[in-house]
């Protein structure tokens, strides 16, 4: 009886990311939505370090972001969106 409902589940959840679905616990670009871009030097000077928007993808310098709850947001307009 598990067995089958394991089975089941499995496939479920297989069917599921093959059609395009996302599971938050085992997508890491789910959890790294926020991921910051290295800093680097080039020939018109130091590149600062940016972050992408939680909401609308935009990157913002860390110096400009909005940070709640672990999530970087570029205004208080998607701040307030994701709330």
């Amino acid at each position: 009886m598990w067995f089958k409902l394991l089975i089941l589940v499995i496939a479920g959840v297989a069917l599921y990311r093959f059609f395009g679905g996302k599971v938050p616990f085992l997508d890491k670009d789910f959890l790294d939505k926020g991921k910051k871009v290295k800093e680097e030097e080039s020939d018109f000077g130091k590149i600062e370090a940016t972050s992408a928007c939680s909401v609308c993808g935009t990157y913002v310098t860390e110096e400009d972001a909005l940070i709640y709850k672990k999530r970087t947001y570029c205004s208080t307009e998607c701040l307030e969106k994701a709330k």
